[in-house]
């Protein structure tokens, strides 16, 4: 256990521009799947996209006057203006033609609730460089230098920072991440209160970033550390060291977590891969255990 800590490297890493409320952004992967928005009357969410987007409502819901919905800069805000149940519109990408459809259920005024949080929109296309254009070229005399924590900030900048701020670092590429749905991040209780999906790879320096989408599942806080990773990797990163109850705002966060080899190779043996109903139920045991505990410490001395 030792040896292993000596071999790796944290880093830790103050990211400015991106501190106070903008980090309380949920992210979401599209799958060309409807993406149900919660909205409160009188309140307003922004929904980013990393693009310039165009917005489609029926004839009905312009009638109705159910919501105010703007657009700008690659985000929608928008602003409920009544309760209402699932209504659907389409937000189509201008660069690219991608339609996108939301799901907006609003609920009613709440003046004391905590404000929704932003909400960000990754496509799985972005997670692929398309073969034509990547471009070929000489070897540069003096190929640019890349650090893990030049990769760490870039990803943090394309989740977390405003999409006006974006810009290609030479050197980094986006790249596939040939992993789909829920894998093992933690040991310990950990592993059983959260739920961990990676979303977002990118490579230069000799290194591989993968961006791992971490959401509280329990009704318990549940605070992050870099023992308890249980992945192989050269360097890690927060974004936040600590989860809120499931369902509250700041529930999520991202991981970034650098080796020198893709996200992919590293998950064997398979059983980094996550069983969702077996952690559930190993849960529910550790809860009802630790229940039973505390009963018996209330009546020895009571």
């Amino acid at each position: 256990m030792n040896n292993f800590l000596s071999k790796t490297a944290f880093i830790f890493i103050v990211i400015g521009l991106y501190s106070g409320t903008t980090l309380a952004t949920e992210i979401i992967h599209y799958s060309n799947l409807p993406v149900a928005i919660e909205l409160r009357k009188g309140e307003e969410r922004s929904i980013q996209f990393g693009d310039h987007v165009q917005v489609g409502i029926t004839k009905g819901q312009m009638v109705k006057n159910l919501f105010r919905v703007q657009s700008a800069q690659g985000a929608i805000h928008l602003l409920p203006y009544n309760e209402f149940d699932k209504q659907r519109i389409q937000v189509k990408r201008l660069t690219d033609g991608r339609v996108i459809l939301l799901d907006l259920i609003a609920s009613k005024e709440d003046p004391l609730a905590t404000p929704l949080e932003d909400v960000r929109i990754v496509l799985e296309s972005e997670n692929v460089v398309p073969v034509d254009e990547i471009q070929v070229s000489d070897s540069p005399r003096n190929p640019p230098i890349v650090t893990p924590i030049d990769l760490t900030r870039f990803a943090s900048q394309r989740l977390y920072g405003p999409t006006r701020l974006h810009r290609d670092r030479p050197g980094i590429t986006e790249t596939t991440l040939g992993v789909k749905g829920a894998i093992r991040v933690f040991k310990g209780e950990n592993k059983y209160r959260t739920y961990s999906r990676p979303i977002l790879a990118y490579q230069g320096g000799g290194y591989y970033l993968a961006a791992i989408h971490i959401k509280n599942t329990s009704d318990h806080e549940v605070g992050l550390d870099y023992l308890d990773l249980n992945l192989p990797f050269s360097h890690a990163t927060f974004q936040h060291h600590m989860l809120y109850p499931n369902g509250t705002p700041g529930d999520s966060t991202v991981l970034y977590l650098i080796s020198e080899k893709p996200l992919k190779e590293t998950l064997y043996p398979l059983t980094y891969y996550q069983d969702l109903k077996a952690d559930a139920e190993e849960l529910a045991r550790l809860e009802a255990k630790s229940g039973q505990y505390a009963k018996r410490n209330y009546q020895k001395h009571k």
